[in-house]
């Protein structure tokens, strides 16, 4: 898209283009896979454990109808699937990732509780069942699932494009 906006020799001249590629790197083994993959195999196993507990309200009280709310958990990942198989991404050097991807489970969880705190409901009702120290405790293992499925990604990646010298890790 940058090359259609630009003339190549402008582009040549700076360091968009790798800058924009870093990004787009960081964006996908970062969020976008370890994300989709966390979101459905939590919701899958969270649904064979008991629906009615993660089944979460729309407007008004009503309950999401069923497709949409599997299709809304699961579609992500065969597209994210799709994007590894087409694209290759260079992974960041663990250094870089893993506070990121720590960062932002955090603010995924705070997300939940300001939820809470602002409307008096749980997007998850569970949560409002158990105690601080087991929401704590949740929270910890969902960041650790996070970068799990990080490193598969990682795995998944190097498998799919080999070791090709374009799968080193920058820094």
């Amino acid at each position: 898209m940058v090359h259609l906006m630009f003339h190549a020799k402008l582009l040549r001249d700076c360091r968009v283009p790798s800058l924009l590629v870093t990004f787009r790197d960081d964006l996908f083994t970062m969020f976008a896979f370890p994300y989709a993959t966390l979101v459905l195999s939590i919701f899958w196993a969270a649904h064979a454990a008991g629906r009615a507990q993660f089944t979460p309200l729309v407007p008004g009280g009503a309950i999401a109808p069923p497709l949409l709310n599997h299709a809304r958990h699961t579609i992500i990942v065969p597209l994210v699937l799709v994007q590894m198989y087409i694209q290759n991404h260079v992974y960041s050097s663990r250094l870089k990732s893993v506070p990121l991807i720590c960062f932002s489970g955090v603010l995924c969880i705070s997300w939940l509780q300001w939820v809470h705190h602002a409307s008096g409901i749980w997007v998850y009702t569970f949560l409002g069942e158990i105690s601080l120290m087991s929401r704590l405790v949740i929270s910890g293992v969902t960041l650790g699932l996070l970068l799990l499925m990080h490193l598969l990604g990682q795995e998944l990646s190097g498998r799919i494009w080999g070791n090709l010298g374009t799968q080193k890790k920058r820094n």
